[in-house]
């Protein structure tokens, strides 16, 4: 593994100890900071692969930092920690530029298994990794835009159908609610005049695809979308 490093900015002394602990101990090199203040500090003087950002924190909050990172040092990925469950918030942190978020209490497990799918599309990533992806029955090329089959067959995808497949692939076991598809999809924030949009292009990539991988896109009402493969 590259020897990737990561921010811990949390103001709660027992979840950052915890948190750089456990990065350690996976092979990343950690940074901590207490407060956004510090946070901002170490984004703008030293080397940062990615941020995991509390919202909470005195002095600069999340949400703040993530408005001048935006700014100041666009290229680097960031995932939020809230313990906030309010659909609103997750929306806010990924529209102010977060490439994912976790909701507190979260298991260690989950947060390095997001850490490690945001740094493999993080811009920074070299283009010979770009994005062979696997799923049930086959995978999806990045280059070509097409959903290889076992069998061999190749299956031609529209841009969004691509995009909406590729989020799936890359934020597994997670519900994820329709404003988000079409913020980071679409690059939409308005949910009202594309209320039918996910749904039919969904639609479309799951007669494309076929039966077995479709399965794994499992619709949670009122809540959103789940990749759930076996």
């Amino acid at each position: 593994m590259e020897n990737k490093c990561i921010l811990v900015a949390e103001d709660d002394a027992a979840i950052r100890r915890v948190l750089a602990d456990s990065l350690a101990g996976a092979g990343y090199e950690v940074r901590t900071a207490p407060n956004g203040r510090v946070a901002l500090e170490l984004l703008l003087s030293t080397r940062v692969d990615l941020a995991l950002l509390d919202v909470n924190m005195p002095e600069i909050s999340g949400f703040q930092l993530l408005r001048m990172m935006q700014k100041e040092c666009p290229g680097i990925p960031s995932i939020v920690l809230t313990a906030c469950g309010d659909e609103q918030d997750r929306v806010k942190g990924l529209q102010l530029g977060a490439d994912d978020y976790v909701v507190k209490p979260f298991s260690i497990a989950e947060l390095m298994a997001r850490i490690a799918a945001v740094l493999r599309r993080s811009p920074g990533r070299q283009l010979a990794v770009a994005q062979v992806l696997e799923f049930p029955g086959g995978r999806l090329d990045g280059e070509t835009r097409q959903a290889c089959f076992a069998d061999g067959s190749l299956i031609p995808l529209t841009e969004k159908e691509f995009e909406l497949f590729r989020y799936f692939l890359t934020h597994p076991g997670r519900i994820i609610p329709q404003e988000e598809l079409l913020l980071r999809v679409w690059g939409s924030r308005n949910k009202a005049a594309q209320t039918r949009t996910v749904a039919v292009t969904l639609t479309r990539l799951r007669e494309k695809i076929g039966a077995e991988p479709s399965a794994c896109i499992e619709t949670i009402r009122s809540r959103g979308y789940r990749w759930n493969a076996p």
